[in-house]
């Protein structure tokens, strides 16, 4: 029985979108849920094999859970049934040489999530509005998405 309090999050009808930010090519997102009362996002994350995220930020906790596949960043490597658990200001830059797919938990604080520091020093910030629009969408829903006004950008100072 389904009530109002459970849902059933079904990722097999839901397309793959590639994470719409530079020097994450490679890499693709599921938002199964992106719940702004309880401050949770669930994702399912899928990196080709040699792909990598950009460096970021941790302003709230992940539970990484890999699926299958092997990747890594400074503090591990992880293969399948391993997880990861980070904290706030955790600092790092995952990568897979392999391939993997994960599932991940982020439990945020006021909306934040992960701020993104590209190479050039700008820092993307990932919160609940951009993660909100991307929940569940088709690719052709998500290639509609406006990126530009759901992150802050900040340059790096001169």
């Amino acid at each position: 029985m389904i009530n109002e309090s459970m849902s059933i999050l079904r990722d097999g009808e839901q397309d793959w979108l590639p994470i719409p930010l530079p020097g994450a090519e490679g890499v693709f997102v599921k938002v199964l849920k992106a719940d702004e009362e309880m401050d949770r996002v669930v994702v399912k994350i899928r990196f080709e094999p040699g792909t990598r995220m950009p460096r970021h930020i941790h302003h709230c906790r992940a539970v990484a859970y890999t699926i299958s596949g092997h990747w890594e960043y400074d503090e591990g490597k992880f293969g399948p049934g391993e997880a990861a658990w980070e904290d706030e200001g955790n600092d790092h830059t995952p990568w897979s040489d392999e391939g993997a797919e994960l599932f991940i938990v982020f439990d945020g604080r006021n909306g934040r999530y992960l701020d993104n520091i590209l190479p050039c020093g700008t820092v993307v910030k990932l919160d609940m509005p951009f993660l909100k629009a991307f929940e569940g969408v088709s690719l052709k829903e998500a290639a509609e998405v406006d990126v530009q006004n759901l992150v802050e950008v900040i340059a790096p100072a001169a």
